[in-house]
């Protein structure tokens, strides 16, 4: 059976045996570069690249293409908004039309967006989540952020959660909706009211959520301080050597 989407698939290809240090690094400087791509070429070009690391990680398809889904109203709404909303030449006789700068535009900026989920779900699926509050934690670590009040593990542990959270979420909403459905609602019919009488209790459930996990690290002491790991992650040569291209591959094409 399928898991949750954003949540750890085990295996033992090359991308999960990657530092996570290395593979954050990489997540980020491959988000910059997605975020100044401008021609659907490019874009194009990326998606052929993250096709090859899902390949490279033994990974499915679908279990990739699924964490698209709970954007696919975001992704729609970008597009139309740009589809019609960007002056141009138009595609159809019509008063108020698309135009063919709004089409390119739109494909352009929801492609974007559909990457950088696409990428953060590879990292998410290659890396346990454990592992990956670590590698957070000791990039953060020689920043100074005591003099802001807090401390480099706390972020890592609220990014934690929020990475850990989304797949519960998601779980438990589709267990709202198949309970709402067995009861006889037909949200098709009334998609606000629908939409309303799903959200509702999936917030109370989120919150409940919450309030468990805070609950339980209270009861565990909990300080937000640093803490010392049995198993430190320590770089090897092929980490180095992947961080690092895709940061120079990174750095030429934006800078040149």
């Amino acid at each position: 059976m399928a898991g949750p989407v954003f949540s750890y698939v085990a295996g033992s290809s090359f991308l999960h045996t990657l530092d996570p240090r290395a593979k954050v690094i990489s997540v980020m400087s491959l988000s910059i570069l997605i975020f100044n791509l401008s021609q659907f070429s490019h874009l194009l070009f990326v998606s052929f690249l993250f096709a090859g690391l899902v390949i490279i990680a033994g990974l499915s398809a679908s279990s990739i293409v699924r964490s698209l889904r709970p954007m696919a109203i975001f992704f729609g709404f970008i597009f139309f908004i740009h589809l019609f909303f960007t002056g141009g030449s138009p595609i159809l006789s019509f008063a108020f039309s698309p135009t063919y700068e709004g089409l390119e535009k739109g494909a352009v900026v929801t492609g974007r967006f559909i990457l950088l989920i696409l990428f953060g779900s590879l990292l998410t699926s290659t890396t346990r989540p454990a592992l990956l509050t670590s590698a957070i934690e000791r990039l953060l670590r020689p920043l100074p952020l005591r003099r802001l009040g807090t401390t480099s593990f706390e972020i890592a542990t609220m990014m934690s959660l929020a990475i850990h959270f989304i797949p519960h979420l998601l779980w438990y909403v589709g267990q709202v909706r198949d309970a709402q459905v067995s009861r006889g609602l037909r949200s098709g019919h009334h998609p606000v009211a629908g939409m309303l009488s799903l959200a509702i209790p999936a917030l109370r459930g989120s919150m409940r959520m919450a309030d468990d996990v805070a609950l339980s690290m209270e009861s565990r002491c909990y300080q937000g301080e640093y803490r010392t790991s049995l198993f430190e992650m320590k770089m090897r040569m092929s980490d180095w050597l992947v961080c690092a291209s895709v940061v120079l591959v990174t750095a030429i094409i934006l800078y040149t």
